[in-house]
C-alpha cells in the first residue's frame, strides 16, 4: 500500500486521517502542522501521497504545495479544505498539480463518505 504524509495544523484532523488511512493498509510516514513541516518531511520522506490541509499557521497548504511541486513535479498531493472562501485557492491548487480536493469536515464516521475519501485517494494515487 501507500506511504502517506499528512499535514494539518488540526492534530485532531491529522489523528482521524491517520486512523483511518492506516485501516486502510497504507503507511502514514509522518505528520506535520504546517507548510513548513510538510516540505521538510516531503523531502525527507518521499511519499507516495501528501494529504495536505490549505489553511494552517506560518506557511499555508497553497505555499507548501509550490515547494513540493517545484522540488517534484510527480509528487501526489489531495488538497482538503473546510472553507468555500478558499475556491479560488482550492482551484489554484489544482492547477499547480494537486491531483484532488476533499472538503472538512471529514466525516470518518459517514459510510458514503469513507467510500468517496477511499476512492479519492486512490484517484490521487494513480494520476
Amino acid at each position: 500500500m501507500a506511504r502517506i504524509l499528512i499535514v494539518d495544523d488540526s492534530s485532531y484532523m491529522a489523528t482521524a486521517v491517520k486512523r483511518f488511512m492506516e485501516g486502510e493498509g497504507h503507511e502514514v510516514v509522518a505528520t506535520g502542522e504546517d507548510g513548513f513541516e510538510g516540505v521538510a518531511l516531503y523531502k525527507e520522506h518521499h511519499p507516495d501521497l501528501v494529504i495536505l490541509d490549505i489553511t494552517m499557521p506560518n506557511k499555508d497548504g497553497r505555499d507548501c504545495l509550490a515547494e513540493i511541486m517545484e522540488f517534484d513535479q510527480s509528487a501526489h498531493v489531495l488538497v482538503v479544505s473546510g472553507s468555500v472562501k478558499e475556491l479560488s485557492i482550492i482551484m489554484e491548487c489544482l492547477n499547480m498539480g494537486a491531483k484532488g480536493y476533499v472538503e472538512k469536515p471529514l466525516k470518518f464516521a459517514d459510510e458514503q463518505f469513507c467510500k468517496d475519501f477511499r476512492s479519492t485517494v486512490q484517484k490521487a494515487l494513480e494520476d
